[in-house]
């Protein structure tokens, strides 16, 4: 997921020049970042800030139906102070969004509206696009919101609740449109695509999600369903046939800056139990969390390869080692061998149960 952009496909041609220059520069973030893989790289362009981790979908590849974690948004204070400091540090720009949906934050218009008004270049989400009706869209959109990402992992009613466990198509597709329309008649210059996570279950349905949408937004991704941070070891078998093959090499604690629901810096934007959180920035501000010993010593390893024991290491090699937090005091510790059994256990059981309800 981090390295590979061959996993990546792309359907359609962008119909607005503005669009297809923004969404190649996305696309190629992570992979032209090279000059920043030292121990104490410059502060990054690009934040993403998780406003909640919870969310009200269950996709059946995602960690986030098992995350143990307790579910929080982010209170306005203190994305002020977050966001405030990322200015003043020279982050341009910032997604708000992370582990979680962001709708399920009821200030997301306005810390849109905030960032815009402070001078941010970029500002995006990826949402699953079912707790929002047009009332709610258009204040979004008029916030200044430059890109919205709807994660659509299927390409039939029937194959959507399987996947995301809420029968929520019709509402989905319905949203999605309506944006298209919407963004037409005030003539935003604003991104509208579509990310489809290929599984087993929808490998064979991306022809259908082509023609459905692709008259109303802009590109529609297929990313290769994966492992999400070596957490859901269980997919492989099931819900691709491979497995994941390793990863040489991952930029994100270089290259990005990822901050959680509670306010904690962490190394990765799919850290759901906050294994690898480094600073609590309620505590501190954002540039002595980003050069502080932890992370430093993090990054140490992943330029060494030197990271057994950590979430890092399961994720880029595929494997279900025991594993510890960077700071026990941040995170939400779990019985790792006890989940990496019962997340096996738990797809089965909730496959055959979406199977039995569609």
């Amino acid at each position: 997921m981090l390295n590979d952009i061959k996993e990546l496909e792309i359907s359609s041609k962008s119909k607005i020049n503005f669009l297809e220059k923004r969404m190649k520069e996305e696309l190629s973030f992570h992979h032209n970042h090279n000059d920043c893989l030292v121990e104490s790289p410059p502060i990054p362009k690009t934040m993403l800030l998780d406003l909640c981790n919870g969310c009200n979908h269950k996709c059946i590849f995602c960690m986030s139906r098992l995350m143990d974690r307790k579910v929080s948004r982010m209170k306005h204070s203190l994305f002020t102070k977050i966001i405030d400091q990322a200015m003043d540090l020279g982050v341009e720009e910032l997604g708000l969004y992370a582990t979680g949906e962001p709708f399920m934050h009821k200030k997301l218009e306005d810390f849109v509206k905030e960032a815009k008004d402070k001078g941010f270049r970029y500002v995006y989400i990826s949402t699953n696009g079912a707790l929002i009706d047009e009332r709610r869209l258009k204040k979004v959109i008029d916030s200044g919101l430059d890109s919205i990402k709807f994660s659509v992992n299927a390409g039939s009613r029937d194959a959507y609740y399987k996947v995301h466990g809420k029968d929520d198509w019709k509402k989905v597709i319905k949203n999605i449109k309506f944006v298209s329309k919407y963004r037409k008649k005030s003539k935003k210059k604003m991104l509208i695509s579509v990310s489809y996570i290929v599984t087993n279950i929808s490998k064979n349905q991306k022809k259908d999600i082509e023609n459905l949408l692709s008259p109303f937004v802009d590109e529609i991704m297929f990313w290769d369903c994966g492992t999400q941070q070596g957490f859901m070891l269980a997919n492989q078998g099931v819900l691709i046939d491979k497995k994941e093959s390793k990863i040489d090499f991952c930029n994100l604690p270089f290259n990005r800056l990822h901050v959680t629901s509670e306010g904690f810096l962490t190394l990765c934007c799919t850290d759901y139990e906050n294994y690898l959180t480094v600073a609590d920035l309620n505590e501190t501000n954002l540039i002595n969390a980003w050069n502080n010993q932890l992370f430093i010593s993090m990054r140490k390893r992943h330029l060494s390869g030197d990271l057994k024991g950590a979430l890092c290491y399961n994720c880029m090699n595929n494997t279900d080692n025991e594993m510890f937090p960077i700071d026990s005091d941040l995170s939400n510790q779990i019985d790792v061998k006890s989940f990496y059994l019962e997340s096996r256990d738990n797809l089965r059981i909730e496959l055959e149960n979406r199977d039995n309800n569609k």
